[in-house]
């Protein structure tokens, strides 16, 4: 498992996934995420797969320009998909689209800014203990 010393946390903002390469460390069982051809983020691939999750979700965003797909928002969602999983608070039909079938990534529907706030405050609504 590598460090996490090296991301500027409050930078990520700054960040559009837009521009970022992703990549899988198979052998580390790392995600990494590269900005400029430098490492900016990485989440470890131990069971849930949460970072690789959000950058599947971002990446079916339909105006991925947008500001707020960046870096700090992937990382939000990476924590929703998270507490989702762990604590089975029940919002897949949220994070994923109600026509999501568990398979076809063509069956996601696109995550929107409106549809991300919604998340993230249903998901402190549903567990007041959630980290996102």
């Amino acid at each position: 498992m590598k460090p996490t010393t090296y991301i500027d946390w409050d930078g990520l903002k700054d960040i559009p996934f837009f521009y970022c390469d992703t990549k899988e460390d198979e052998e580390n069982k790392d995600f990494d995420i590269y900005y400029q051809g430098k490492l900016v983020l990485h989440d470890y691939n131990h069971c849930g797969h949460y970072l690789y999750t959000a950058a599947v979700l971002f990446s079916r965003i339909k105006n991925k320009t947008a500001d707020w797909v960046n870096l700090r928002n992937l990382w939000i969602l990476r924590d929703c998909v998270r507490e989702n999983y762990n604590h089975g608070i029940g919002v897949d039909d949220i994070i994923f689209g109600e026509d999501f079938d568990g398979e076809n990534l063509d069956t996601l529907t696109p995550l929107t800014k409106k549809r991300f706030d919604y998340l993230c405050k249903r998901i402190k609504e549903l567990d007041p203990y959630a980290t996102i």
